[in-house]
């Protein structure tokens, strides 16, 4: 099972063929996109391949013939290979070579582990059964890790076995070292991938895009300034952004990031929908302006502060305040009162734009708190609007904790692969041990290199390897019959082998790997050792043997892959998203609990938290697995707008001035979102049991009930500030109720 870092040029290239439909009309307009993509995946590997192949050689040979240190030599070849060749770490080179060089420590403890608990064969097996999980698991933390991941778990197989040899640490770990330093030099400076735009000069980007549009309050926009805007939000999705820079880990920094990131998406978003809004009623109200200028300012302020990217002095960078100060007569405009001199088909489109404005507002102070807490101010959570930075104060280890500790369950796709992964890997170090096989620790490569999340991927992937490891076994016997003891021959051949072998596997598939790989082993331990033509049949025996168990763990352990926990997931994300309406339409219509806080104590946010994220790892993960393509889903990604809706709501509106009245007022409220929760429980219920029909869709918000029993709200002047409170927190929890109705809609559509 490896990690999916985008299509290969394979795919690419089958993409790019996918017959006229494809072709025409939109895919001519691509063709120069794809030819790009196809040739920029054909550099990287060829980059690779030479990487990999130049430190590899230089290692073996320095250590093999510069000091005579055969051990020393094959740990430094094969760290370099793993690291390089079998692990997909992401990034620019300089990226690649700093996550080598991290993962040093972690490297020289699974070495020595292995090296002593080779002792036994059941010590080594429990040892594969622990690591193998931690390794794998450890994945959760970032794209970084999850790619080194797989290379990671080679450095314990390779010294697990026998013969018990303590004595050789020393020469194992300064193989190790050597590998690690050659291998993160190559990554660096030869033909290095090229570095990427920084995550926040993209955030800055987006910043900017974010004020020139709130700088247009009155007339139409200039079409140049909302493709910007557009280009913007499109570039922070997280399909566009490169792995290694994605905010993915757990530390406050990334935390910090990803919630600026949220923050200005959603403001491009309710900037772009309010100023293409189509019918009357576009006109700005002189507190609306003020409150687009007072945005704008901010945004630029904030793209300023991101640019510099140093940490803020006291007292300065962007402010939430003036912000804050604009959006106040807004939230107070008497609403309902203006809602009352409208007609009915223009009730809904006022409420909505007046939304758009208030809530591109409350994004924009999210993105301001957010960009102060990632410059070094931790004090955001004690702004008023700062009760969704609760982890501003979170000491790291606690960040870590939670990240770790949230897939520890069966739900979690990245348990189950880590599951997978140790079963087979112990399963393979107990078969190698018991039946005392030649090279055993090839049976366990082929177990990690050829499982995959599910059985049919994993029978297709043994055909190829077996196939591929076929033909290189015949052409590796013939190669070791023909040259015999020669070892000059060997040393020459070698770079030309691998060379082929990491430049041909990528980009023709696996078959060509396993037979690549299989010529590789066969010319590196032929100048180790005197080896004869048997090896080659030996090595052919041992994937065959690791073939087998990865197939049996594949058919034993989820053979299903992410299918059914996607289903279970989603399920999960629409159960939250209905105990999400209860406790906020609680908190505003009813103020249980304190304002501003959960009645739970927040743990319906981290609950909908977690449920996010179990979705959207195990859609990660379904979306890279094969299956039917005819097969109808649900709109998986509507479910987690809903979800992300739901979250944005319950953030924001518990804490609003205001209380809604009288009681007809909040017994309207209470239906209507007791009337959406239902849908999305029904929802939920339908995708847990994967068959039958979904319930009907909740009726669309009954405006014209509302304003039978909402109170008129007097002139100007008279009505008290709580009444005015009252009213734009009203207003403000019909739109995102009518939001959550919307997202249930284009759910179901897809059913």
């Amino acid at each position: 099972m490896r990690p999916q870092q985008g299509a290969s040029p394979r795919r690419m290239r089958g993409r790019a063929a996918d017959g006229p439909a494809a072709a025409w009309p939109g895919g001519l307009r691509r063709l120069p996109e794809r030819a790009g993509q196809f040739a920029r995946g054909h550099r990287a590997v060829v980059g690779n391949a030479v990487r990999v192949t130049t430190a590899s050689c230089l290692a073996f040979h320095l250590c093999r013939y510069g000091l005579d240190r055969t051990v020393m030599a094959v740990y430094a070849t094969f760290t370099v290979v793993s690291l390089g060749a079998l692990a997909r770490i992401p990034g620019s080179g300089r990226q690649r070579a700093a996550t080598v060089l991290t993962a040093v420590p972690a490297g020289l403890l699974l070495v020595t582990l292995g090296t002593l608990l080779a002792v036994r064969t059941w010590a080594a097996v429990l040892g594969m059964l622990v690591v193998g999980f931690l390794v794998a698991y450890a994945g959760t933390t970032g794209p970084r890790i999850a790619g080194a991941a797989p290379g990671m778990q080679l450095l314990y197989i390779l010294p697990c076995f026998p013969p018990y040899a303590p004595d050789t640490l020393g020469q194992r770990l300064l193989g190790f070292l050597t590998g690690a330093v050659l291998l993160a030099a190559a990554q660096r400076f030869l033909m290095p991938e090229p570095d990427t735009p920084p995550f926040r000069r993209l955030l800055a980007g987006a910043a900017e895009a974010a004020a020139d549009l709130a700088g247009y309050h009155g007339g139409p926009v200039p079409e140049p300034v909302l493709a910007r805007a557009r280009a913007a939000a499109d570039a922070l999705r997280p399909a566009r952004i490169p792995p290694a820079d994605l905010p993915a880990a757990p530390s406050l920094a990334h935390k910090a990031m990803a919630h600026a990131a949220e923050a200005v998406r959603t403001l491009l978003n309710r900037l772009g929908a309010l100023h293409t809004a189509a019918g009357p009623y576009r006109a700005y109200r002189p507190e609306t302006t003020a409150l687009l200028r007072a945005v704008r300012d901010a945004a630029r302020e904030t793209a300023a502060a991101l640019r510099r990217g140093t940490r803020l002095p006291p007292g300065e960078g962007p402010r939430a305040g003036p912000l804050q100060s604009e959006l106040a007569p807004v939230r107070t405009h008497r609403a309902l009162d203006t809602l009352g001199r409208l007609s009915a088909d223009d009730r809904l489109n006022y409420l909505r734009r007046r939304s758009l404005v208030v809530q591109a507002a409350d994004a924009a102070v999210v993105l301001v708190l957010a960009t102060r807490l990632l410059l070094g101010d931790r004090d955001v959570d004690r702004d008023p609007a700062g009760h969704a930075f609760a982890y501003a104060r979170a000491h790291a280890a606690e960040l870590w904790w939670r990240r770790l500790t949230a897939h520890l369950t069966p739900r979690s796709v990245i348990f189950q692969n880590a599951c997978r992964f140790a079963l087979g890997l112990a399963a393979a170090r107990a078969v190698a041990g018991l039946l005392d096989l030649q090279h055993g620790f090839w049976v366990l490569l082929a177990t990690l290199t050829l499982t995959r999340t599910t059985s049919l991927e994993t029978r297709s992937a043994v055909r190829q390897a077996l196939l591929g490891t076929l033909i290189g076994a015949v052409l590796a016997g013939g190669l070791l019959a023909v040259v015999h003891d020669r070892g000059a021959v060997y040393a020459v051949l070698l770079p030309l082998v691998m060379l082929l072998a990491f430049t041909a596997g990528p980009l023709r598939g696996l078959a060509w790997a396993q037979g690549g790989f299989t010529l590789v082993v066969a010319v590196l331990f032929a100048q180790v050792a005197p080896v004869t033509w048997q090896l080659a049949p030996v090595r052919l025996e041992d994937v065959l043997a690791g073939s087998l168990i990865g197939l049996v763990c594949g058919l034993a352990a989820w053979p299903r892959g992410a299918a059914p926990e996607v289903r279970r997931n989603m399920a999960a994300v629409c159960q939250a998203v209905a105990d999400g309406i209860g406790r906020t339409t609680a908190l505003v219509a009813d103020r249980a609990g304190a304002a501003g806080t959960c009645s739970d104590g927040g743990g319906g946010i981290l609950a909908l938290n977690r449920a996010l994220l179990l979705a959207q790892e195990s859609l990660a993960q379904y979306q890279s697995e094969p299956r039917e393509r005819t097969a109808r889903q649900p709109d998986w990604p509507a479910v987690l707008v809903a979800g992300a809706d739901a979250r944005r709501g319950e953030r924001l509106l518990p804490g609003r001035p205001g209380r809604i009245a009288p009681y007809a007022v909040g017994a309207w409220l209470r239906q209507a979102a007791e009337d959406t929760a239902a849908g999305y429980r029904a929802t939920a219920r339908h995708l847990r049991s994967g068959h039958g029909t979904p319930e009907a869709l909740p009726r669309p918000l009954d405006l014209g009930a509302l304003l039978a029993v909402a109170p008129p709200v007097p002139p100007a002047g008279a009505a008290p500030p709580a009444r005015a409170d009252s009213a734009a927190l009203l207003v403000d929890s019909v739109i995102w109720l009518d939001a959550l109705t919307a997202d249930l809609a284009r759910i179901h559509r897809e059913m």
